[in-house]
């Protein structure tokens, strides 16, 4: 990973999980699979996350971790539209896909 990505990740973190704020330990591409992560990778798309929210069986990575995946790729997409972005160039960000 790039490391002026991290760097800006930790230090927007303040070294807690962006989703508990317990301590985090992670850092999480919110856009992964089938080459889309180095793709779509920015400041933006990564995240610290704490072991749970990560790995955690709630977490994004866990058996029942689908509610947060999704709700971490509906805040990015805000996020994206948020900066002006169009439908077109988010959807580009997002991986292919709006959510």
């Amino acid at each position: 990973m790039n490391k002026g990505i991290v760097d800006a990740v930790i230090d927007r973190s303040g070294g807690l999980c962006e989703n508990c704020y317990s301590i985090g330990h992670e850092l999480h591409h919110i856009i992964y699979g089938l080459g889309r992560r180095k793709q779509c990778e920015r400041v933006e798309s990564v995240i610290l996350l704490c072991y749970e929210c990560h790995r955690g069986t709630n977490g994004v990575h866990g058996t029942y971790g689908h509610k947060l995946d999704l709700k971490l790729k509906q805040k990015l997409q805000q996020t994206y539209f948020n900066m002006g972005m169009g439908d077109d160039e988010v959807r580009r960000w997002m991986g292919g896909m709006l959510y």
